[in-house]
């Protein structure tokens, strides 16, 4: 049965189902956890600001929780969008190097900060053999910067959300929020063969759809094209005709959650806060612990103890306001 067809009887036998509870003596059965996995997402692992110091803290807190796998939710360094090739592979072999620390599964999605050389042309020609999204492919996604694998019975689908345009106003390119087409054929084809209640969990960098900025600036504020996902109502239809338990993402930097039509929506807070410069917007450094149930996800956001007045730069307010202009 799919999602919304379940909703759909759900609701339509709602009244009835409660007078029949109200009546009844049986006890409800409590619901069986399938297993538990931990999503992090934007470390920003850097030499500086103590960001590797507080990677090792975060994975440590991580560690002691025995959850069964963890998922990085993209923005793994900082950054390889602006450096030359020597930057971007040290950044890149700090995040591999720490992740050896992890003493469960690792399963890593692609954030904006791990496309290579795409801000500086004169740094990083476009026929460079790892420009873009390639440094990632050989370094941390096993060739791809989209896949789908399996765990007790819950199908994950690990997804691009970053496209990448070419500057019209000066040399190179930018990045947005876009699954894109050929992403978009493979996944259609990878649903396509799930039994229809299989459960399903859904991850990319860029949010498929965020409130804080509606939040924090006003009701008809209107996203940028890198804070959420441009093609997202084609990726949310074909979603809808499954059985989407919880959809993940990062990003923002923020702990966010809205339940549309029996699916969950999490924003999940970062690792490094504000970008190891403090909280960011009173969101501390953290992760989310994730329990799953054969008909849903419950989330605890876990900070790990990080003080970040130990390595604060003296341009704590600028570097938050430098990065938080990136999403317009």
């Amino acid at each position: 049965m799919k999602r919304r067809d379940f909703i759909h009887t759900a609701g339509a036998t709602g009244i009835a189902g409660i007078t029949a509870a109200a009546c009844s003596t049986k006890t409800t059965a409590p619901r069986k956890k399938l297993f538990s996995f931990v999503h992090f997402s934007d470390i920003h692992v850097q030499p500086e600001r103590g960001a590797t110091e507080g990677f090792l803290a975060a994975i440590e807190k991580m560690n002691s929780l025995k959850p069964d796998i963890a998922i990085s939710g993209g923005d793994l360094v900082m950054d390889s969008l602006g450096v030359d090739e020597q930057r971007a592979v040290m950044l890149y072999d700090l995040y591999i190097e720490c992740s050896q620390k992890f003493d469960m599964p690792l399963h890593n999605v692609m954030g904006n900060h791990e496309v290579f050389g795409i801000y500086v042309p004169d740094k990083v020609p476009e026929a460079h053999p790892d420009w873009g999204k390639v440094m990632f492919k050989k370094r941390l996604g096993e060739g791809r910067t989209y896949r789908s694998f399996d765990h007790k019975g819950v199908h994950f689908v690990l997804l691009d959300s970053i496209g990448i345009e070419k500057n019209t106003d000066k040399p190179g390119h930018h990045y947005i929020g876009e699954i894109g087409d050929e992403q978009m054929n493979w996944l259609r084809q990878d649903l396509a063969v799930l039994q229809s209640n299989q459960p399903i969990i859904a991850l990319s960098h860029i949010p498929l759809y965020t409130l804080y900025p509606q939040i924090t600036n006003a009701p008809t504020f209107q996203n940028g094209r890198g804070t959420v996902i441009t093609d997202g109502k084609e990726l949310y239809d074909l979603f809808a005709e499954h059985n989407l338990l919880a959809y993940f993402f990062g990003h923002i930097h923020v702990n966010e959650t809205f339940i549309y039509k029996g699916s969950k929506y999490i924003d999940t807070g970062a690792v490094s806060g504000g970008w190891w410069a403090g909280a960011r917007d009173g969101h501390p450094e953290g992760f989310n612990l994730v329990h799953v149930y054969a008909d849903g996800v419950e989330t605890e956001y876990v900070t790990y103890g990080w003080d970040a007045s130990k390595y604060k730069p003296a341009d704590q307010a600028e570097l938050q306001e430098y990065h938080i202009a990136e999403f317009a």
